[in-house]
């Protein structure tokens, strides 16, 4: 039985706390281009899912942070957690539901 390197976090749970919430967070989007500019959660890093591996190192100044890992729904995300867990990250979670679930603050910038 494999271990699950990340957490779970309800989309929609967390699009209603966000505003006192995202300080914890860091939040990584990782998503295509397109979809990333159509729309994204304010202050997102974006990093496409199959540009993890080569761009994890990224990430490492704020690796001692909870990362949240964001998709459309759910799937490219915890592609993106294992691979950033075999990188040594500890802190994942994953926005499960994605952007399809998320009511919270949305920004094209």
């Amino acid at each position: 039985m494999s271990e699950k390197v990340y957490q779970d976090i309800a989309a929609e749970e967390l699009s209603q706390t966000f505003a006192r919430e995202k300080e914890r967070f860091v939040v990584v989007d990782v998503r295509t281009d397109e979809e990333f500019q159509s729309g994204h959660i304010p202050g997102a890093i974006h990093i496409p899912h199959d540009e993890m591996e080569e761009r994890a190192h990224e990430l490492e100044s704020v690796k001692d942070r909870d990362i949240l890992l964001v998709c459309r729904s759910g799937r490219r995300s915890v592609i993106a957690a294992h691979v950033l867990a075999d990188k040594g990250f500890r802190r994942l979670f994953n926005l499960e539901g994605g952007m399809l679930e998320w009511t919270g603050p949305v920004t094209t910038e």
